[in-house]
């Protein structure tokens, strides 16, 4: 039983590992160009899960990658049965943000190709896809897909910092923003300049800032 969960522990460790480096699905009809790739990423260190059709990573993508944490990125053949690759970018386009879709094609028109870029296609590799040219895209597109979730993690961290602050601390930090002082604060929200004073520092506390300079970098970065 322990050797049992030791393989187990040492699986899910080489899992997380691979999947630090960068998630790559692969979406093609053909089995052997699936299982090509396949070992092609597991030797590169990636974590790879490859889908024969749009309806099946739809069904199990999400599943089978959730608990992984990392960049990732989506290898997708054009021509699928069922549904096509481009019709499957439609359908997921909310996350092309954080997973670059590179698609792969022998034989599209240049209305694919554009409509493909047109909805936020990160590359279009024609098939036969050379090794050194997929593996460079992959990796750029794994690159970028680790900084847009830097950047939305930390988006995120800094909304639910404001959505801490109270209607009236939102207020006087809008009008601090706009470079009124403590005095024509209150006039303008009719408190006293005690009371401004006071939700004045209990949202700097808040949103963890010093001065009206990082309180503006940080409006910048997520309104108030």
């Amino acid at each position: 039983m322990s050797n049992v969960k030791k393989l187990r522990t040492i699986s899910q460790e080489d899992e997380a590992k691979r999947g630090a480096q960068g998630v790559v699905y692969v979406l093609d009809d053909d089995p052997g160009i699936r299982s090509a790739y396949y070992r092609l990423f597991d030797l590169d260190g990636y974590l790879c899960f490859p889908y024969e059709s749009a309806e099946a990573f739809l069904l199990r993508a999400e599943d089978a990658s959730a608990h992984v944490r990392g960049p990732r990125c989506l290898l997708c053949d054009v021509s699928l049965p069922g549904m096509s690759g481009l019709e499957l970018q439609s359908e997921i386009l909310d996350r092309q943000h954080t997973m670059p879709i590179i698609f792969m094609s022998g034989a599209s028109s240049e209305i694919e190709v554009v409509r493909a870029y047109k909805e936020g296609g990160y590359a279009f590799l024609l098939k036969p896809v050379d090794i050194d040219e997929l593996l460079d895209t992959v990796s750029t597109a794994l690159a970028l897909s680790y900084s847009r979730q830097q950047e939305q993690q930390e988006s995120n961290a800094l909304h639910a910092l404001v959505t801490q602050l109270t209607e009236r601390e939102k207020s006087v930090v809008r009008l601090v923003l706009q470079g009124l002082t403590n005095q024509q604060i209150g006039d303008q929200l009719h408190i006293a300049l005690r009371t401004v004073k006071v939700h004045r520092q209990h949202a700097m506390e808040k949103l963890g800032v010093n001065n009206v300079v990082e309180l503006t970098r940080l409006s910048e970065k997520s309104p108030i």
